[in-house]
């Protein structure tokens, strides 16, 4: 090694050791308390992992040496530690005892009332990024900083969602573009149906719900909530003007029963809430397989869709409810819209960031998959989210935003297209919630998944090395579902998150530490 980098060493007889005698965390310990007779474990620990992210960061990338020290960190996190434990508040001296600061030493300084609930040890997850996009992430990041440090409970539980989301690549559109012009909202489409020929099936039923639904259809109309497109003339202005959707009568039939005959039966009698499976199959059903398998685009649809996640074969944790799927010319199959069921569940969805963590890994594989795409043609892509909640249904959406000149790429999630309650109590509002959305999945979703299957079916013209090499490195494990019954995540299960600004200063405040009492006792002794 070279006598100008040792000196950012406080033990810099050690790694002047060829490199097959560096040995591995036990042989540090050896080293460090020979030095320091004093020194606990936990600074032997603590001086080791600053050593070695010191010297991945100076060493030349291919090198046998990196190679070592990456290894040797690995080592260090098995055996229990890592840098990302400490705090750059309370940096620990190494002449001296340490302490490793836990969150109820943060709330202690807010003034808020004693917490003896321990975080667990393993409860810490380091945020790192490709250089690249770190450096454009700056602001984004520096926002999660001061939420997660926050003391309301719902701020600093949206940050560390915020971070699961950002380990995927995933940034929210509202905090990433803050500042900006805002984005302008989707607009909803207005349902057009042939009111004649839907009459006619409807008052063929015997059953007052369902002539019920005549009256409700007439009252939509007059109220313009949709229009009447029985005629051709009609139909013919409302695809020219744009300023409604038409819906084929059989879609608007399946939209009407599913809302009107909805039985949501108690699951285990008296007292008791309807479970998620009656839920799905008396109400969602025929409403997601309608959406996509009567329209005029040929789009399949798979429940209990499996995601080839590595280190998740076979696991719950990498299975979506449901998701309508394009196919390219080898049959393999692409997520577009990726649906995750709860019931009765709380003011965040269980599966929120499971369904952000999958669409991000089948965006990749999209992407990865389709011919060379430009920077323009990526940037149109759209994946979609629906996060169901009983018998209402949030979509969002997430689009890719790809700078092919800084091969940089990430993900914007936009939580709130739109949400569709179809179960209100109020049976006309209830069927028009339910055309609109049918509308929506027609005109919105299905279109940006056929735009994704025209790419996909493209023949290649030339390689797209640039696209390649800008997908993001996603993590190899799923996300789990939030398992908790309580609105927020007790403190015992929370993830601390530790960004790289936050280790950047407490490796700086320890180097700082060492080369001041390096000082003072080189001052002494003379």
């Amino acid at each position: 090694m070279m006598s100008n980098t040792l000196t950012l060493y406080s033990m810099s007889e050690y790694w002047e050791r060829p490199i097959s005698k560096w040995g591995n965390v036990n042989r540090w310990d050896q080293f460090f308390t020979e030095k320091n007779p004093n020194a606990t474990k936990h600074i032997s620990r603590s001086s080791f992992g600053a050593e070695l992210q010191t010297l991945v960061r100076n060493l030349e990338p291919g090198t046998r040496a990196i190679e070592k020290a990456i290894s040797m960190q690995r080592d260090l996190k098995k055996a229990g530690h890592t840098v990302a434990q400490l705090s750059s508040d309370d940096p620990p001296p190494y002449n001296g005892p340490s302490r490793k600061r836990s969150r109820d030493d943060e709330d202690e300084e807010r003034g808020e009332p004693e917490m003896h609930t321990p975080l667990a040890p393993g409860n810490f997850e380091e945020l790192t990024f490709d250089p690249r996009v770190g450096q454009m992430l700056l602001p984004y990041r520096r926002i999660l900083e001061e939420m997660r440090r926050h003391q309301t409970e719902e701020t600093s539980q949206r940050a560390r969602h915020l971070s699961v989301m950002l380990m995927w690549s995933v940034v929210d559109q509202s905090l990433f573009f803050k500042g900006s012009e805002p984005v302008a909202s989707v607009a909803l489409p207005r349902p057009a149906v042939n009111i004649s020929l839907l009459e006619s099936v409807l008052m063929e039923n015997q059953s007052e719900r369902i002539q019920h639904a005549v009256m409700i259809m007439r009252n939509l109309r007059a109220n313009g909530v949709m229009d009447d497109a029985s005629s051709g003339l009609r139909r013919w202005l409302a695809r020219l003007r744009g300023i409604c959707y038409i819906i084929d009568v059989a879609t608007v039939l399946s939209a009407i029963t599913s809302v009107l005959v909805c039985s949501l039966t108690p699951c285990r009698g008296p007292g008791s809430k309807p479970s998620e499976n009656n839920i799905k199959a008396q109400l969602w059903t025929k409403i997601f397989q309608d959406a996509f398998l009567l329209g005029q685009d040929n789009i399949d649809v798979n429940w209990e869709y499996h995601h080839q996640i590595p280190g998740n074969g076979g696991t719950v944790s990498a299975r979506s409810d449901f998701a309508a799927v394009i196919l390219n010319e080898a049959d393999q199959q692409f997520p577009f819209f990726i649906v995750e069921f709860e019931a009765n569940g709380l003011s965040v969805h269980k599966d929120a960031m499971v369904a952000i963590a999958e669409t991000a890994f089948e965006y990749n594989r999209i992407l990865a998959a389709a011919p060379y795409l430009s920077e323009d043609e990526v940037n149109a892509t759209c994946l979609h989210i629906g996060l169901v909640n009983g018998t209402s249904i949030r979509m969002g959406s997430m689009k890719a935003v790809y700078n092919e000149t800084k091969e940089s790429l990430i993900y914007v999630y936009d939580a709130d297209k739109a949400i569709f309650k179809l179960r209100t109590g109020n049976q006309e509002a209830d069927i028009a919630s339910a055309l609109v959305l049918m509308a929506y999945l027609r005109r919105n979703v299905c279109k940006d998944g056929m735009v994704l299957k025209m790419l996909l079916k493209r023949k290649p013209k030339v390689h797209h090395g640039a696209l390649l090499a800008a997908l993001p490195r996603l993590p190899k494990q799923a996300v789990k579902s939030r398992p908790h019954e309580t609105e927020f995540t007790p403190k015992a299960k929370r993830v601390r998150f530790i960004d790289n600004l936050t280790i950047e200063k407490i490796l700086a405040n320890i180097l700082f530490t060492r080369n001041y009492v390096s000082a003072m006792v080189s001052w002494c002794e003379s």
